[in-house]
């Protein structure tokens, strides 16, 4: 039997098919459990079109990270900002990174730094980039109002990895703590982000 040729379109559809099925998996077995067989599955795809977009489940997961984060910011980030008619606030900043830890919105709670070492060790997707990483913080902050006066781009990214290291951690913090914890981070991002209220 002849093997089947995808479009450049149906390809990027099979692509997207796989990132989507992805998110509830992770968030129902955690990244270890979640096996390429069940990606494919819940995809309804075949389990070797898998190999012909990533390398192992690694890279997936990477891609899976970047992905989620590029769905996420539309959905808490209306039109009117992203078009740049107008500016968010401290407040909407604070419901922004809230986001990112909160389990039902965002993967990373349904990671662990097991996880997030086996991704950056077996692929180059999360390698500190002090260009890149200043370039998406700078970015991010394009759409905020009252942002102080030449902030610390690479300050603010690693603060809002260590959010993320944070809600990865979870089991490992004290649970009667880890709200407060989480909020005095955001807090703590939210001060090198904006202008001091008088």
């Amino acid at each position: 039997m002849p093997k089947r040729t995808f479009s450049k379109e149906e390809k990027e559809q099979l692509k997207i098919t796989m990132l989507e099925a992805g998110f509830p998996l992770i968030k129902e077995y955690g990244m270890t459990h979640t096996t390429v067989s069940k990606i494919t599955e819940a995809a309804g795809i075949a389990k070797g079109t898998f190999y012909h977009f990533w390398k192992d489940k690694e890279h997936y997961m990477a891609d899976l990270i970047i992905y989620h984060r590029s769905k996420m910011i539309p959905k808490l980030v209306d039109e009117a900002v992203m078009s740049g008619k107008k500016k968010l606030g401290r407040k909407e900043a604070a419901a922004y990174f809230h986001a990112v830890v909160d389990p039902e919105i965002s993967i990373y709670p349904h990671m662990t730094l097991e996880d997030e070492a086996k991704i950056i060790n077996n692929t180059d997707a999360f390698v500190p980039d002090t260009e890149k990483e200043s370039a998406i913080t700078g970015g991010l902050l394009n759409y905020l109002e009252n942002v102080r006066e030449n902030p610390d781009l690479l300050l603010i990214a690693n603060m809002t990895k260590i959010l993320v290291i944070t809600a990865e951690s979870r089991q490992e913090l004290h649970e009667a703590v880890y709200q407060k914890t989480i909020d005095t981070l955001i807090e703590s991002i939210l001060n090198l982000i904006f202008e001091q209220e008088e």
